[in-house]
Parts: C-alpha cells; structure tokens; sequence
C-alpha cells in the first residue's frame, strides 16, 4: 500500500475540508465547545443519527479519514522525540506512557471523523450519503480509494511545475497586454 506523505495528507485534508466547509451554511445557532474538545456540538436541529452514521461511513469508505490516520501517530513520535533529546532519562518511561496510551489517543482521530461526517451531512441529503458509500463500496470504488495515495504523489510535484509554468505564462500575458497601453511591467 502507497502512503500518502504527511505534508500532502494535511494539503488535501485542507483543501477537502475548505472546500466543504465553504459549501456549508453557516448558522446562527452555535453550541458551547465541550471542555476538552475542538469540536463544536451540533446545532439542536442537526442531523439524524442515521444521516450521521452514514456520513460518518462515508469519510472511512472514501478514504479522507486516511488523511487524519497518522496525526496521532506522528504526534506521538514528535513528542517522544523531544522529550527524548531534552530529558533523555525519562526516555524508557515515556515510551511506556505512550504506548500505554496509544488505545486511548488513537480515539483523537475518531473526532475528526465524526467532525467531517457532520460536514458531509451539510452537503449531502442522507440518501446521498448512502449512495456515495455504495460506489466506494463497490470493487471500481475501492479500486478508486486505493489508487488515490499514488495520484496524490504523482500530482504533487506536477502541481508544483504547473503552478510555476502558469505563473509565467500569466506574467508574460498580462506584460504583453500592458505594454499595448504603453506600460512596462
């Protein structure tokens, strides 16, 4: 299996959330935060433990809760590494805290997965949920889920050129056009 690298992860997650969350209605009515939470609880009108289950399927099937998979993971290494070079006697111990604890930290990304299926179900009716989990059900879906890591990679660094290459294409266009009204760029 292709990973996807950590910092393209974060890039989609980004872009994919972005994009829901501009497509979201906002709404008036905002709950507290929990203590100890980043997640806003629903508006009272929100939507149907059903609607939700489905959503909430639909980020795993579609392969986006990939994309939160190796937060904590990653997190858990970052954290142990520093604490490994500024106490390094606590080293064995903190090892064994982390590993103690990884079940219960591992939960943090199931917060973002519900947290994303609550984004679907702004969007997406119920029903739509339940057919977009039938297609990343079907064998052409997962076919499409598993190659995803493997687009991703290949079009990172496309991205990168094309970006340069329309940024100096648009710059020769806009200079060609503005020396026609007799100014230099």
């Amino acid at each position: 299996m292709i990973r996807l690298p950590l910092r393209l992860a974060g890039a989609f997650l980004a872009t994919a959330l972005a994009s829901a969350l501009s497509c979201a209605p906002v709404s008036a009515q905002t709950a507290p935060l929990p203590s100890g939470s980043f997640m806003p609880t629903p508006a009272p009108a929100g939507p149907t433990a059903a609607h939700l289950a489905a959503a909430r399927q639909l980020v795993v099937a579609s392969g986006l809760s990939r994309a939160f998979a190796g937060v904590v993971p990653e997190l858990m290494g970052k954290l142990n590494a520093n604490f490994g070079q500024t106490r390094p006697e606590i080293a064995k111990d903190l090892k064994a805290t982390l590993d103690a604890l990884q079940p219960e930290l591992s939960l943090y990304t199931d917060e973002m997965i519900d947290f994303a299926g609550r984004v679907y179900t702004t969007t997406l009716s119920e029903q739509e949920c339940k057919d977009a989990l039938a297609f990343f059900n079907s064998p052409i879906g997962k076919k499409y889920v598993d190659s995803q890591p493997a687009i991703f990679g290949s079009l990172g660094p496309a991205m990168g050129d094309w970006s340069k290459s329309v940024s100096v294409r648009m710059m020769d266009r806009v200079r060609a056009e503005m020396k026609k009204k007799g100014l230099d760029l």
